[in-house]
């Protein structure tokens, strides 16, 4: 398995905790929304994106670590997650954030370093650029 299909545990109000197995590059959209007693979740090195809404409403996750290896994060992929404190996100990458997940030149509306990402990673999640796409700029 290398994706996480979408919507696969929506509204899953049950799930507690849920550890990503290896070999999965993709957390597919809308995968994890509304699960609302979801605490914790392991995202193992590998995986390369997590599409658009795909822990939206997860309102008991408290933190979260994003793996070095993501490389995409579709929008409102944090989105009302009330209780989200903390996101490590230790990034080697500056990243573009857009307006549309083509990522043209009209819809590019920040590019951010690797060192503020890591720094404001709860709040450009959570809050600043939510409901935008991220792209890391990959060299």
């Amino acid at each position: 398995m290398t994706s996480i299909g979408s919507f696969t545990f929506q509204n899953c109000s049950s799930l507690t905790s849920i550890v990503i197995p290896e070999g999965v590059t993709s957390i597919g959209s809308f995968t994890f929304q509304n699960c609302s007693s979801l605490t914790s979740i392991t995202i193992p090195e590998g995986v390369t994106s997590i599409l658009e809404g795909a822990f939206r409403g997860c309102s008991s996750l408290t933190s979260i670590t994003i793996p070095d290896s993501v490389t995409s994060i579709g929008r409102e992929a944090f989105y009302g997650c009330g209780r989200l404190t903390a996101i490590t996100f230790n990034t080697p990458y500056n990243w573009e954030i857009a307006s549309s997940s083509s990522f043209s030149d009209s819809s590019i509306i920040a590019t951010s370093t690797a060192s503020e990402v890591q720094t404001n990673a709860l709040t450009y999640l959570t809050d600043t650029y939510y409901n935008r796409y991220w792209r890391a700029i990959v060299e």
